[in-house]
């Protein structure tokens, strides 16, 4: 039946207009479950808008995705896109700027990828642009509408699926957790949600192991999960962490511990691929991109749009896979893809 009606949408819309398949938060927070939701988006602009998003960084596949789906959807819209990069998760005072220099660019909004979930609020609310909040989460009520998706809820499918492979009564296996940075991005709400998804399972979590998302530091944190965990049966990580655990057994002609990824890379997809990964989320990020510059369109076209024509916490379905995407257009970016930080400006942002 959902098939069914979005082919009719799709029919009946001009044919300049996409439709997106989102998870729509009618509460306004990424919390309790989405209404699925078919989001016929913007047409393409007569007039363009002047779109600053701030990213974190730009040095992972993650973000990089993001930035391809971004720059597709601002050039099929007509939108003028600026972009920067704050340098790492620690860049708080590095975005803070940022935030002045979107306004003193005459930019008409902010897509904020936040390096911090409570530490931006003050330059958020002094801000005198609309703020959209971009793939990482911010208090409620704190900026105009925000693309993303429950990280709690990826940290929590992640764990249910081990619960279902090991569950209560079945001998107890150990896992350790390698989040990611302490305290910034989603990395707060996969911990949670990790942990509720193997309650009263066989899994005891013996280890979190946090660190800032560079190759480095996350081998060194895996090499001494090994070192101190011997016997350890199961590794879960963001990307970064699945992709050196798997070079790391690699080099150490291991078969165990068995890796999981809490979010999506071209490094997983090739694990996944070649079985040295056994499952991983996708939040779609690609897809992300797109959702993110087409909200923002909406909005400010129609700043008192309904909850249906112009969503205010929306984001793609989480996916999670025991085998490699057979399309990965929705998440991960093109082989060929370098960053783009203009899109229908001049060298000097005009």
């Amino acid at each position: 039946m959902r098939s069914v009606y979005l082919s009719l949408l799709l029919i009946l819309l001009p044919a300049c207009v996409h439709a997106f398949e989102v998870d729509h938060w009618p509460g306004g927070t990424f919390s309790g479950q989405p209404v699925s939701l078919d989001w016929p988006a913007p047409a393409p602009l007569a007039h363009p808008l002047t779109l600053c998003a701030l990213y974190p960084h730009l040095r992972d596949a993650y973000w990089l995705s993001v930035n391809q789906g971004m720059v597709e959807e601002a050039k099929r819209l007509g939108v003028k896109l600026r972009i920067h990069e704050a340098g790492g998760y620690g860049a708080i005072t590095e975005q803070r700027q940022q935030l002045q220099q979107c306004v003193s660019e005459g930019s008409d909004a902010i897509l904020l990828g936040a390096v911090s979930y409570d530490g931006l609020n003050e330059a958020i609310t002094a801000s005198p642009l609309p703020v959209f909040g971009l793939v990482n989460d911010l208090p409620a009520g704190l900026v105009r509408a925000k693309v993303g998706v429950s990280w709690y809820q990826m940290g929590w499918q992640i764990g249910h699926w081990l619960a279902k492979r090991h569950p209560a009564g079945s001998p107890p296996v150990s896992v350790a957790l390698f989040p990611g940075p302490q305290a910034s991005g989603g990395n707060n709400f996969v911990e949670p949600g990790f942990a509720d998804g193997i309650k009263g399972s066989a899994i005891r979590l013996v280890s979190t192991a946090r660190g800032d998302n560079s190759r480095e530091i996350q081998r060194t944190l895996v090499q001494q999960t090994l070192a101190r965990h011997p016997d350890l049966d199961y590794l879960v990580g963001g990307a970064i962490a699945a992709e050196v655990a798997v070079n790391e057994l690699a080099q150490r002609q291991l078969d165990r511990p068995k890796v999981l990824s809490t979010y999506f890379s071209h490094g997983v997809q090739r694990g996944l691929r070649r079985g040295k990964i056994l499952a991983a989320n996708s939040d779609q990020m690609r897809l992300q991109g797109r959702l993110a510059v087409a909200q923002a369109v909406c909005l400010l076209q129609k700043p008192n749009a309904g909850e249906r024509q112009c969503p205010r916490v929306m984001g793609p379905p989480i996916l999670t896979l025991e085998a490699p995407l057979a399309d990965p257009g929705n998440s991960l970016s093109d082989g060929a893809f370098r960053p783009v930080y203009r899109v229908g400006t001049d060298a000097s942002g005009k």
